[in-house]
């Protein structure tokens, strides 16, 4: 096991095993976890587009006055 100083700092750094990503905290996150989709918790998506449920017209008359 071979380990390297780095310049201005104290730690000591292994190089990455094989097949594993040296850098993975350089990568955005494109997507949502699964764990946070509906489909990862057994439900089933969403059918309808946005702001079509039966109460949303209701709600858009009913707001309270201090909503403008």
């Amino acid at each position: 096991m071979s380990t390297r100083k780095v310049a201005g700092s104290r730690r000591a750094q292994r190089p990455a095993p094989a097949g594993v990503d040296p850098t993975p905290g350089d990568h955005s996150l494109a997507s949502r976890a699964t764990e946070d989709k509906p489909e990862g918790w057994g439900e089933t998506p969403a059918r309808r587009p946005a702001g079509t449920g039966e109460n949303d017209e209701r709600l858009k008359v009913d707001k309270p006055p201090h909503w403008g």
